[in-house]
């Protein structure tokens, strides 16, 4: 036989072989039994997940292709969902040289009918999660194409809450080697969309620890836009990357709509942060946001160790004003208060504070400018923020106030609802207070000094007040009380022949050392004041858990002859609701005042005139110091 005879039998023998060996390996593979068993095992193996398919075949023809129906991969034991994965129909593009060689790569994949069940624990464990031993195999993935169609995605909270969203479509086209993948979607929620689109330069260190590609992602959602770029991170732990992020938002109407908040801003936002991590140590600087007035700055860094996250960060903000503030991000007005009260009965977000869990947080901040939502402003504001679990605490916070200054500590419990509070004003003026706070009444002057040492609980502001405890002190220097109807109120009590000018009060001092228990202060001698022509020392109760005031006490000329009501009534009371007292006579004393006024009239007038002289020559002592002397203050 001649030799090429031999050469061509030799490679006709070897291609049968080939072809009996691609024979065999070609039916073994079509075998839906092996295939489905190849699947479970890959699955267990590489992520210790069960893996049930209703139905699976291959298709050779015209290139191979993976069909698999009712495919579900179980969720771990401490999820309430059964299933973490469920598709009603998976189609798979398979390599063909890999295939021959027994191995499967997928270079395109459709799916239709996909629903994901997504759950995170109290202890922050993921049910999507690889345990910690094992990795993505991402080379048995060449993915050039991969579209989902109207599937489902449902997220439990630790708090066991559920939220989901439809995921409308997801198309994705890449290179070999997972390079080069350009990705866009659509995700759903009840009338509201939110649009992303992106590129990676490099997929195929999915799910390695560290692993990360350059690349950009944007979202976007009606006039809203957030812009993501640098090395983006290719684990779930986020270990490393380095980002810059651009927010730009003409509108969060549809954002919050998406996210189902009941609430629309009606101001721009513009938000801009440099991210980085590092070995699971992250930072963020050049933080710079504009919402409406309302500038904030600043830097910080956070990690976590033993299961905790701390943080330490500082912000500043060069003018806040909360009421605005609160309406630019589209919080609703609050409601008026009742007629007659001081505090609102809404309730405070302690729900959120009381969620907090497992952070350890200290932020420095400084605020130039602060508008409470009484329209008094504090400047230079300078405060540390730390945070426990739920615990909120402010150890020290400092600021100018209307002339003078304000300094304390607070410390917040957000499942217990609680507050302790101290709180010192030094030399703020009473007048610029009242003004600001928009009171028609017009004082100058007023510097005052208050210092509380205050703990209190309840759900609202109105349950705080009412469950008040501790002193609050406060004293209040000279001040001209501009007002003609409590000029003439003084010229009444004090002197029907005095020559002052009724039109207002020169306050030379007041103070009030109210003990409160339970929303309630009440004690003798509690409430004082003195003017240049009067002084009033009173006893009684000021009732923060009914809003009322009820103080009885007796108005006493200072020096010099005068002669008004109060040389006719044993006691004058200041009484009704606390945001509007009324200054009134005291029943008790009526009769002794219509004896009096009866033995005036009998004697000319001697009787009157004598007492007059004595209250003139002899006033009483201080009230303001009263106020706070050894035997002021008992309860009555």
């Amino acid at each position: 036989m001649r030799k090429w005879h031999k050469v061509l039998l030799s490679v006709a023998a070897l291609v049968l072989v080939l072809a009996a060996c691609g024979g065999y390996a070609l039916h073994r593979l079509t075998d839906g039994a092996h295939l489905t068993g190849l699947a479970r095992s890959s699955l267990k193996q590489n992520w210790d997940r069960e893996l049930t398919i209703g139905g699976l075949s291959l298709d050779l023809l015209p290139y191979p292709r993976l069909r698999a129906s009712d495919v579900r991969i179980s969720n771990p034991d401490w999820t309430q969902d059964k299933y973490l994965l469920q598709a009603e129909d998976v189609r798979a593009r398979l390599a063909l040289a890999p295939l021959l060689r027994g191995d499967v790569v997928i270079e395109g994949l459709l799916i239709n009918g996909l629903t994901l069940n997504l759950e995170v624990a109290a202890d922050g464990r993921r049910s999507w999660d690889l345990p910690a031993t094992r990795q993505l195999r991402t080379s048995q993935f060449d993915l050039l194409a991969l579209r989902a169609d109207v599937s489902k995605i449902n997220f439990r909270t630790p708090q066991h809450e559920m939220r989901s969203w439809q995921l409308d479509t997801l198309r994705a086209k890449g290179a070999n080697g997972l390079r080069n993948l350009v990705f866009s979607g659509r995700l759903v929620r009840e009338q509201y969309t939110v649009q992303f689109n992106g590129q990676l330069d490099d997929l195929s260190g999915l799910g390695k620890p560290g692993a990360v590609s350059k690349g950009m992602l944007i979202v976007q959602s009606g006039q809203a836009q957030a812009t993501v770029t640098g090395q983006l991170p290719l684990d779930s732990d986020l270990q490393e990357y380095d980002v810059a992020v651009a927010v730009e938002a003409e509108s969060l109407r549809e954002l919050y709509g998406y996210l189902q908040i009941n609430r629309s801003s009606p101001v721009p936002l513009q938000a801009s942060v440099h991210m980085q991590a590092k070995k699971q140590q992250h930072a963020f600087k050049d933080l710079k946001l504009q919402s409406g007035k309302l500038k904030l700055s600043g830097a910080g860094q956070w990690n976590k160790q033993n299961g905790r996250t701390n943080l330490n960060a500082s912000l500043h903000a060069d003018h806040i004003d909360m009421k605005q503030t609160f309406l630019d991000i589209g919080q609703a007005p609050l409601p008026e208060k009742k007629e007659g009260e001081l505090f609102r009965d809404k309730p405070l977000a302690w729900p959120l504070l009381a969620q907090v869990n497992a952070v350890d947080a200290k932020v420095a901040v400084a605020i130039d400018n602060l508008k409470l939502r009484s329209g008094v402003e504090v400047d230079d504001i300078k405060a540390e923020l730390r945070l426990h679990d739920d615990t909120l605490a402010l150890p020290e916070f400092s600021g100018k106030l209307l002339g003078g200054n304000v300094h304390g500590d607070i410390v917040l419990e957000g499942k217990k609802q609680a507050v302790k509070l101290n709180l010192q004003l030094n030399d703020t003026s009473l007048g610029a207070m009242l003004k600001a706070s928009g009171k028609k009444i017009v004082v100058n002057g007023g510097a005052m000094k208050v210092d509380a040492k205050i703990t209190t609980h309840g759900s609202s502001m109105k349950d705080l007040a009412a469950g008040l405890n501790g002193p609050v002190e406060i004293r209040i220097g000279s001040a001209q009380i501009l007002s003609p109807a409590a000029g003439q109120a003084e010229f009444w009590l004090t002197g029907l022949f005095s020559t002052k000018d009724s039109k207002r009060i020169d306050m030379a001092c007041a103070s009030a050392r109210l003990p409160f228990i339970s929303g309630v202060a009440k004690g003798e001698g509690i409430v004082g004041a003195r003017s240049d022509a009067s002084q009033l020392l009173t006893s009684g109760q000021v009732s923060l858990r009914n809003q009322t005031v009820d103080l009885r006490g007796r108005v006493r000329v200072r020096s010099g002859f005068s002669l008004g009501i109060s040389n006719f009534s044993d006691e004058v009371k200041i009484v009704g609701a606390l945001g509007k007292p009324e200054l009134k006579l005291d029943e008790s004393g009526a009769l002794s005042a219509i004896a009096r006024i009866g033995a005036a009239i009998l004697t000319s007038g001697v009787s009157i005139v004598a007492t007059s002289i004595w209250d003139g020559a002899n006033p009483k002592s201080d009230p303001c110091q009263i106020v706070f002397s050894s035997r002021a203050g008992k309860k009555k």
